[in-house]
């Protein structure tokens, strides 16, 4: 029998693909060649490679590669197409991509030096871009997918492409009585004596860019947790971050990335989780949330305003709302002492 958590997302960003960074991999057999008809002649100095890694799970690769053949001594444009993938096609985000990385203006520090690695799907069409990017709400729904397994292909879409697919497997959409009114939800399951992401086993761990740095954030989904549920030692629910960081231990520095998401404890009593500069330990801050205890069976709207500190300031916010009632009120955090410290992730898990 399996625990399960039930949870339709409906995510506002009001005041406000990623896709996955991998290191790297040597080349089994590489090959340079003419770009095809189908890439955009502002690409035509690209060059592909071709190289088989079974342990890749992406189809290609955007990067920078110091080129010194010949006493060329530059850096050219590379497209890596792994365990023969085709070349993506002319729409595909790559481009996009690949046109915004800049020469450095320096030679390689090491010989065959790679920068702006980046690996994508090709079925992730996915620009980088929300519809936060130009100030509209960025909604996430499942009315429009098929009951049954979550499809990485709708998973994609739906999430502007995540660094990550872990629990993907384990997801379902349902509808009717298992859904929020009636419509459709998306089921996660958390299987039995487990716990962590060891191995992909007990977690879901997916990372939205975006698409926009921000000083300031509302979001809000809905959860529910069903009857036969066990709270066990606590877990985790979805908040906000910077780009990289603030997450899995270790006391913010202020410059190296911050969390806010949600959390229940081993009685089912929520608060806030909190990764910040003047947490007193090295995991995150638990602030509890002025509520009773979660009743299982029963569905709850969370809803969160985060607004990052002033640098070096403590004066950062968190105000937490569960079905319409302020559970939580602090402006005295600290997230960040640069300005480049943004919230630039969904952190859905």
């Amino acid at each position: 029998m399996k625990k399960s958590l039930i949870a339709i997302l409906l995510l506002a960003g009001l005041s406000c693909a990623a896709l996955a960074e991998t290191a790297p991999t040597k080349s089994v057999a590489q090959t340079a060649k003419p770009i095809q008809q189908n890439v955009p002649a502002h690409l035509q100095d690209v060059r592909f490679m071709r190289t088989n890694n079974p342990k890749q799970p992406f189809d290609f690769a955007a990067k920078l590669q110091w080129n010194p053949r010949h006493n060329l001594n530059r850096w050219d444009k590379i497209v890596v197409l792994y365990n023969g993938a085709a070349e993506p096609p002319a729409n595909h985000p790559v481009w996009v991509y690949l046109r915004g990385l800049k020469d450095p203006g320096r030679k390689a520090l090491k010989k065959g030096e790679n920068i702006g690695y980046k690996a994508f799907r090709a079925k992730a069409f996915c620009s980088g871009k929300s519809p936060i990017s130009s100030g509209k709400p960025f909604y996430i729904h499942f009315n429009d997918n098929r009951p049954g397994a979550y499809t990485e292909k709708d998973y994609l879409r739906d999430w502007n492409c995540p660094d990550w697919e872990m629990g993907l497997k384990k997801s379902r959409i349902v509808n009717g009585k298992e859904a929020r009114d009636g419509k459709q939800s998306l089921r996660l399951n958390l299987p039995k004596y487990r716990s962590g992401c060891g191995n992909d086993l007990g977690c879901y761990n997916w990372k939205p860019d975006l698409g926009i740095g921000l000083d300031s954030i509302y979001y809000s989904y809905w959860v529910k947790f069903p009857k036969n549920f066990d709270f066990v030692l606590g877990g985790k629910l979805p908040g906000v971050g910077s780009d990289k960081g603030g997450t899995g231990g270790g006391k913010p520095t202020g410059t190296d990335g911050w969390s806010v998401r949600a959390m229940w404890d081993s009685h089912g009593k929520m608060g806030q989780y909190v990764y910040h500069v003047d947490q007193p330990k090295h995991f995150g801050d638990f602030l509890e949330w002025d509520n009773s205890l979660i009743e299982k069976g029963k569905w709850y709207q969370i809803k969160t305003f985060v607004r990052l500190n002033t640098p070096g300031q403590r004066n950062g916010q968190i105000r937490t709302w569960l079905n319409n009632k302020q559970v939580l009120h602090r402006t005295d955090l600290r997230f960040r002492n640069i300005k480049e410290l943004k919230i630039k992730r969904f952190l859905f898990s």
